[in-house]
């Protein structure tokens, strides 16, 4: 057997080791989830050597140059190089139009409120300090310090500059060998990875990665059999059926190997051929021919390019786009970092656009299927490159109007109808996840003590009054009441099963089962708080209740319980447009409603004259509309985000400024002993761990949904394990 895979080539013992890491985990299930460990150390080893490669080759492949061979190269083969590099750029920028849009929300998440660090533009494309740019990994600067480096060798004679180039070569030939042997236990990590993710992805992360294979793959074979074809027609002699049949055995040869390096000499002899075929192959033309197909190898090509998509679909996955805005940098970015491996890109792009790590993970594990296309990509490129570049040189190329009309309209015809037929096909066929409505209508409370919920509210003037209660009377007459806003998701709202449940009914089943009473939650509207305490219809509120300035003499608040973020409440489409300052300025005609918080609000008011805002009774009067009279509400991230999972069509932006407020309960101004005890109580769950624990389920939802065991052959089918 070890015989059998010796004599296999490493593509295909990387491609068995994928196929077998899957059946692993499909049999074993999630108990061979920790495998993504060893995974991981095998893509660390990886990527060990490549930064170093990266310099080394850049300098001593840059500075072996002729003066004459590198203006040549840089200038007119570099300007090609250039253009071909802005249209995959382009079309790998437009893929993700095609991604399905799922109407989806999640519980509100703490790293939704970090700071997110802006990119510093300059360390990561000026190298001022070279160590502290390797150090740091930024790829950019490095290759502008290599690149650098190579130039300034080229101004240098030869005799002086040979120990140079022999170091480098020298060092790129160990590093090489390293790669080589380290490529040896590249099968164990492809295997580990792809065990622990079929082992541990769940259906809808599987369902997710169909979008972006299937994204990938039409993608590369637009650009492989279309567009790269198609420039080579609409500017040369050659034509689309001859671009396509001189690249036939080299396009067939990398996607069987995945290695386009072997393929370099077809390269240059089909080139040749098809530019004598035009009578257009000159001594001077061969030669270049020859000179530039190796050097256009060492430099990122389209096919290398293309796995920038794997970033705006890890966008896409994670719930958040990469803005229009980012767009640019993320592919300046990504083009200077693939000067390098992908190994080292990939991860520093995700890092770039504030996004997992761990999905790496996933690149890595789809990279021996997507790579095979990647290379047919690259293949078609480096053959358009070197015939544009040398029809150039022979004074063939045809850059006229009608010229570049052709090549306008054939270009934007196969994007269009590739989107398309992505768009539709994806719809169709790829299911949207399971409704996450679902799992916050059907929490539960966890504290049984014997509860009673009015849903009749008290009425101010007519509802009899009764005594305010002590902490001592509440005990004797073994009875909590607590009021409670109704619909006020996530602190007290009713369930699928009609129960009142919400962080804060927990928190009043958790008080009362301490005082071994019983609890009644009695409802109030928010305007009249401070008159119903003083009339005795309740003993405490306990409901998400944003401390208000304007009402500190008519009622005793608690110690804050929580510091909640402030945040606003829109449209999917309005989320970005909410998330800074200066676009909130510039926004017309805009309604934003609000349910407490006047005081900041009257503050907003004047900074904002564009904006109308009107107060209304209860947030769900605002997602609940049906006429679009409000844009956006005023709410706090933790429940906007929870009302999300209801109405999965809004999203909530955190304002800029990322301000916070406090929340508490309320009891009756000369209620001091129910205060007293209040404050100690809520220190002493707060110290204890209990009131983390609700946080956690409530608002962030830890623990909401009831995770199933992922299905595995060896629990379900056999019937081996539990």
């Amino acid at each position: 057997m070890l015989k059998f895979l010796r004599t296999m080539s490493s593509s295909t013992r990387m491609i068995l080791a994928m196929f077998v890491g899957a059946g692993v985990g499909l049999f074993f299930g999630e108990s061979v989830g920790w495998l993504s460990h060893i995974g991981t150390a095998v893509i660390l080893l990886m990527q060990m050597t490549v930064l170093p490669f990266i310099i080394v080759s850049l300098i001593g492949g840059i500075g072996k140059l002729q003066q004459s061979t590198a203006m040549l190269i840089f200038s007119r083969a570099g300007a090609i190089m250039a253009l071909l590099w802005a249209v995959g750029l382009v079309v790998i920028a437009f893929v993700p139009v095609s991604f399905p849009i799922f109407e989806a929300a999640s519980f509100f998440s703490v790293s939704s409120i970090e700071p997110v660090q802006p990119i510093d533009y300059f360390k990561l494309y000026i190298p001022a300090n070279p160590f502290e740019s390797m150090a740091d990994g930024y790829v950019p600067a490095m290759v502008v310090f290599s690149m650098a480096i190579g130039l300034a060798l080229i101004g240098i004679d030869e005799q002086s500059k040979q120990p140079i180039l022999s170091l480098m070569q020298t060092v790129g030939e160990t590093f090489g060998r390293i790669t080589q042997g380290l490529v040896k236990v590249l099968p164990i990590g492809i295997f580990a990875m792809s065990a622990a993710a079929a082992g541990t992805m769940g259906i809808d992360e599987f369902a997710s990665m169909q979008v972006y294979l299937v994204s990938y793959f039409l993608m590369c074979l637009l650009l492989t059999f279309i567009i790269l074809p198609w420039i080579v027609a609409s500017l040369t002699p050659i034509t689309f059926q001859q671009t396509l049949n001189i690249s036939k055995s080299s396009l067939v040869t990398a996607f069987a190997t995945g290695n386009i390096f072997i393929v370099i000499p077809v390269i240059v002899d089909e080139c040749k051929q098809v530019m004598k075929s035009h009578h257009a192959l000159t001594e001077d033309n061969a030669t270049l021919i020859e000179i530039l197909v190796p050097i256009a190898y060492t430099f990122p090509n389209i096919g290398k390019l293309t796995v920038i998509l794997f970033v705006y679909f890890a966008g896409w996955f994670n719930g958040t786009p990469i803005e229009l805005t980012d767009l640019a940098s993320l592919s300046i970015s990504g083009l200077l970092s693939l000067f390098g491996s992908v190994y080292v890109a990939i991860p520093f792009l995700l890092n770039l656009a504030h996004l997992p790590a761990d999905l790496f993970q996933l690149f890595v594990m789809a990279g021996f299927i997507t790579g095979k296309f990647g290379s047919i990509t690259a293949t078609m490129n480096l053959f358009v490159l070197t015939l544009l570049t040398a029809c150039l040189f022979a004074k063939r190329l045809r850059a006229k109007p009608p010229q570049l009309l052709k090549l306008a309209i054939g270009t934007s015809l196969g994007i269009g109808l590739t989107l398309m037929t992505l768009k539709i096909g994806m719809g169709l066929f790829i299911n949207p996840p399971e409704t996450t409505s679902s799992v916050i209508a059907n929490m539960q409370v966890a504290d049984k003590v014997p509860t009673k919920v009015n849903r009749q509210r008290p009425i101010l003037g007519e509802t009899p009054t009764q005594p305010i209660a002590s902490i001592q009377h509440i005990r004797e007459r073994g009875l909590l009441r607590v009021g409670y806003i109704p619909s006020n998701v996530p602190f007290s709202y009713y369930n699928n099963a009609g129960k009142l449940v919400g962080f804060d009914t927990a928190m009043a089943s958790k008080l009362a089962n301490d005082l071994n009473v019983q609890v009644e939650f009695v409802p109030f509207r928010q305007g009249e708080l401070a008159q119903a305490l003083q009339a005795g219809y309740f003993d405490i509120a306990m409901s998400g209740l944003a401390m208000d300035i304007q009402q500190m003499d008519q009622l005793s608040y608690s110690d804050p319980i929580l510091e909640l973020n402030l945040a606003v409440a829109t449209k999917d489409y309005l989320v970005n447009r909410f998330k800074r300052n200066d676009s909130i300025r510039q926004m017309e005609n805009i309604t934003i409603a609000y349910v407490e918080h006047d005081d900041r609000v009257e503050n907003v008011k004047r900074t904002l004259p564009g904006i109308r805002f009107v107060k209304i009774g209860a947030y769900q009067q605002f997602f609940r509309q049906k006429d679009d009279k409000y844009d956006a509400v005023i709410i706090s991230a933790e429940a906007g985000s929870a009302w999300t999972l209801f109405f999965p069509s809004y999203g909530v932006a955190i304002l800029e400024n990322n301000s916070r407020y406090p929340v508490a309960y309320a009891v009756a101004p000369n209620n001091q002993s129910l205060l007293n005890y209040i404050n100690n109580w809520q220190k002493l769950r707060r110290v204890d761990g209990h009131q983390q624990k609700f946080y956690d389920y409530w608002m962030l939802g830890v623990g909401a949904k009831e995770e199933q065991p992922r299905w595995s052959i060896i629990r379900d089918v056999l019937h081996w394990v539990e």
